[in-house]
């Protein structure tokens, strides 16, 4: 013999009222999201809203440099030159050690000079760099 099955409880009242208030707004909100005035509106906003950030952004710089500070688009262009010049000095690092290498490997009967001792100890630059040391806080001498 099976055990009779008990039905399912209820859904929450909540939830009740949600459901039905999306099956009566639901059809109509996609025939308004499927519309054709629906796209053109959104592009109208869309357009309007970059027009109005585009306007305010040439009023702050214009702002900005009429006190004579750099203005967000400055700042955004030098950070692209920095790392620009920052991919370079790794490319030329490269070559660079590369060429290093290349002397070095011809020379390998010769003895080592300061300068190659010295080298010994960089890293290479495609590693991480290391951190200038921190200034700590001096502390007043104690009578």
């Amino acid at each position: 013999m099976t055990a009779p099955r008990t039905p399912p409880p209820a859904p929450p009242l909540w939830r009740q009222a949600f459901d039905a208030a999306e099956r009566a707004v639901a059809p109509r909100a996609e025939d308004l999201v499927r519309s054709e005035y629906f796209s053109l509106a959104t592009a109208l906003a869309r357009r309007a809203q970059t027009v109005a950030t585009r306007s305010v952004q040439g009023l702050s710089a214009r702002a900005w440099h009429l006190v004579n500070l750099p203005a967000g688009s400055d700042i955004s262009r030098l950070r692209a030159q920095i790392g620009s010049l920052d991919r370079e000095v790794r490319r030329l690092t490269i070559q660079l050690e590369q060429e290093r290498r290349r002397a070095g490997s011809a020379r390998a009967t010769t003895t080592p000079t300061t300068e190659d001792s010295d080298a010994d100890g960089a890293q290479p630059a495609d590693g991480p760099r290391p951190r200038p040391a921190r200034r700590r806080a001096q502390r007043p001498a104690r009578p």
